[in-house]
């Protein structure tokens, strides 16, 4: 990559900043989400993004998919009001944790069936906690790990240094997290990875069985992107990871909300 590239890539960031730049092209063409197939579980995973609290649009992207969980991330009340009062109808069950100190570091789940419990777990490598989910799903319990990975920031604030020197944060964070699941229960693994399918949290996850549904049925598409004047920074952040108590049916972004980050979702059907 060339270092005037990287540095405009940089400078573009938010808290949910790229890893690396992957495309400069048009914005995909949007693809019709499709009905879900028999005996499927639809998870959705969005970064609302913070700055945009309460904004409609990022509701409707959501009822877009007609997803039966939605993990979300960069939440606060703002996000919780809205989203519960336009979502609650079709999402009875919903839980929201505000932000510690980073404003984007609020968490949220809406889900059609009951939330047995949900676990906070604070970071060891990054500023933002991981909700671990259990769902009283049809078929039996889910257990979800909600991420919002360490961005790409330097502990001095530097973008620059910070693409190079967090990499291996995202990858302890992510290890530490992986490790409080309780392997007996059927996973998925969601959120903002805020790293593409080269970074060095997903190759552990990958390494650990783990397989990524959107990376299968959506390839290298973007899933966030920023303008930097006449350019347009796109790459892919987020992520569905199942185990193998599961197999992806289907899975795509949905191309709506005004959010830097676009709803990602899969169908996943047990393997067991």
């Amino acid at each position: 990559m060339k270092p005037v590239l990287l540095a405009l890539a940089l400078a573009a960031c938010s808290s949910s900043a790229p890893v690396a730049v992957t495309s400069l092209a048009s914005t995909p063409r949007p693809m019709p989400v499709p009905a879900r197939t028999p005996a499927t579980l639809r998870v959705m995973s969005y970064n609302v993004n913070f700055g945009l609290a309460g904004d409609r649009d990022g509701v409707a992207a959501v009822a877009a998919a007609h997803p039966d969980i939605v993990v979300l991330q960069e939440t606060n009340a703002e996000w919780e009001a809205v989203l519960v009062d336009g979502l609650a109808g079709a999402y009875p069950h919903h839980r929201f944790g505000a932000p510690a100190t980073w404003p984007a570091g609020g968490m949220g789940v809406l889900s059609r069936f009951p939330i047995v419990s949900i676990d906070e777990l604070p970071s060891v490598a990054g500023p933002f906690f991981a909700w671990r989910i259990v769902i009283d799903a049809p078929g039996g319990p889910v257990q979800i790990l909600d991420v919002h990975l360490h961005p790409p920031i330097s502990d001095s604030g530097s973008w620059v240094v910070g693409f190079w020197s967090t990499r291996e944060r995202r990858e302890r964070e992510l290890a530490w997290h992986l490790a409080k699941l309780d392997a007996a229960l059927p996973t998925l693994v969601a959120g903002d990875f805020n790293e593409e399918l080269d970074g060095r949290a997903l190759r552990y996850a990958t390494d650990r069985g783990y397989s990524d549904a959107i990376a299968q049925f959506a390839g290298a598409r973007r899933t966030w992107e920023w303008p930097v004047g006449r350019l347009t920074l796109r790459f892919q952040l987020d992520h569905v990871l199942h185990d193998e108590h599961w197999v992806a049916i289907a899975a795509g972004i949905v191309e709506a909300g005004r959010s830097d980050h676009k709803p990602v979702w899969a169908d996943l059907q047990r393997a067991d």
